[in-house]
């Protein structure tokens, strides 16, 4: 096996514990961005006095032949491939790419090349995806929808206010992305193995030409520094789990009992023996991705745990989960996408449900609070008002005034509009709250809110 290294070396390596240490495998996936760092390093050189334009542009071809060319070799990494790919078109000229660099530098510049790209990628999907929740919500804001508190019906909210909870989720793993942009944006290339170099070669210039935004302040730190990994897959963690809650919601939203949800056929899957079945078999699978997720930002952590400054061969491991989350993340967020525009909401039922467990019963209580009585009071007034409707197997949308006055003197017939579920809604008339009025506003907020990223991710 061809190696960078072994000219202090007698004997060689044992075979299994060679193949044990080799990352070809991995690294391959990384192979065009080694050619890109590569020759923006080529055209540095020259820039610096170097190399002469004849060796540039002679190396500067050749790269374009490996990259046109690429096949499997029997070698410790993608590093070694192409300084023997270069050494095959070009001689001694071709060793001379490990002037003022490292493997070291190289490696992590290649990471961060790739993951700022990815980065880009899954933006451009949370984008969508946020303006579908935005668009749905925007035509259902004012539909009535029960809200829950542990899984019980609590308050009448509308389902755009709702789906409105999703975009916000969304818009803090926005801006989680944003500022994993920034900590992964910083050139690394120039420091080397850990020291820095001893050629007077200017750092801005790669930096320029692979179009990072900054370079890195300490050499040492540079080549050893995975927290880019780090931050980008506690993104990833909080993004799943945000979207496991939301698909979490509409499985039970889609079970027979509740029946809030009608499945589309091109989300759902059957039974092998039971013909009715139509299963959420998509939304269950977003929910378990958690698991892989959580795993890839252990191993990072673990890997990092303890690890010695400066750069360990533990950095090697890096990358299998950094690639297992970017192909996770964008498969999921891909499928999700395709899911909102077929959302189709049974409005009768939910608007039932709102009607159940005495949904507006905070509503005749703050309805006895502006009569004058204190809120404690009021709460235990209602609060027999449930015993007396339970007892007489009736709800607060059957009740007559005249039961009501037997359990309290304060109620008039104006409380009735407190008891409905329009009334309940619509009172709820504050910044940030359910009232179709606010809704309006909110979805306006979140147009807003969405563009001003939009414009930060240039």
């Amino acid at each position: 096996m061809n190696k960078l290294w072994g000219g202090r070396f007698e004997n060689k390596i044992d075979l299994d514990i060679e193949i044990y240490l080799n990352s070809f495998d991995i690294d391959k996936y990384l192979f065009f961005y080694e050619i890109k760092v590569i020759s923006a390093h080529i055209k540095s050189l020259f820039l610096c006095n170097y190399i002469d334009i004849k060796e540039k542009n002679k190396l500067l071809n050749s790269l374009f032949l490996i990259k046109n060319n690429f096949r499997k070799l029997n070698v410790e990494d993608i590093h070694s491939y192409l300084e023997i790919e270069l050494t095959k078109y070009n001689g001694d000229l071709g060793k001379k790419i490990y002037i003022a660099k490292s493997r070291n530098d190289q490696i992590t510049t290649l990471n961060r090349l790739m993951l700022l790209d990815e980065i880009e990628k899954i933006n451009i999907l949370l984008i969508f995806i946020r303006k579908s929740i935005i668009n749905l919500s925007e035509n259902e804001f004012n539909s009535p929808v029960p809200g829950f508190t542990h899984l019980q019906i609590a308050q009448p909210i509308t389902l755009g206010h709702y789906l409105l909870s999703w975009n916000e989720m969304l818009k803090r793993d926005h801006i989680n992305l944003l500022n994993c942009k920034k900590i992964t944006n910083f050139c690394p290339i120039g420091s080397a193995a850990l020291a820095g170099h001893n050629y007077k070669i200017n750092r801005n210039i790669v930096k320029k030409i692979l179009n990072f935004k900054y370079i890195t302040e300490n050499s040492i730190d540079a080549v050893s520094d995975r927290d880019y990994i780090v931050i980008f897959s506690q993104f990833c963690n909080i993004l799943i789990m945000h979207l496991s809650r939301i698909c979490e919601d509409m499985i039970i939203w889609s079970s027979n009992k509740f029946d809030f949800l009608k499945l589309s056929d091109k989300i759902s899957s059957g039974s092998s023996i039971m013909p009715q079945k139509k299963n959420p078999d998509l939304f269950e699978l977003i929910r378990a991705k958690t698991g892989r997720v959580y795993g890839n930002s252990i191993n990072i952590l673990t890997v990092l745990k303890s690890q010695a400054l400066s750069y360990n061969k533990d950095n090697q491991e890096d990358k299998e989960s950094l690639f297992d989350n970017i192909y996770t993340i964008k498969n999921t967020l891909n499928c999700f996408r395709k899911c909102i525009p077929i959302l189709k909401f049974n409005k009768k039922n939910m608007y039932l449900s709102t009607l159940k467990n005495y949904s507006t019963a905070t509503d005749m209580a703050d309805y006895l609070v502006k009569k004058g009585l204190n809120f404690r009071d009021s709460h235990k007034i209602v609060g027999n008002c449930i015993k007396y409707c339970e007892k007489n197997n009736i709800n607060f949308f059957n009740i007559t005034l005249k039961e009501l006055k037997t359990i309290s003197n304060l109620f008039e017939k104006d409380v009735f509009y407190f008891l409905s579920i329009e009334g309940s809604i619509k009172n709820k008339n504050i910044y940030g709250s359910t009232s179709p009025n606010q809704v309006l506003k909110s979805i306006q907020r979140a147009k807003f809110f969405l563009n001003n990223i939009i414009l930060k991710f240039k």
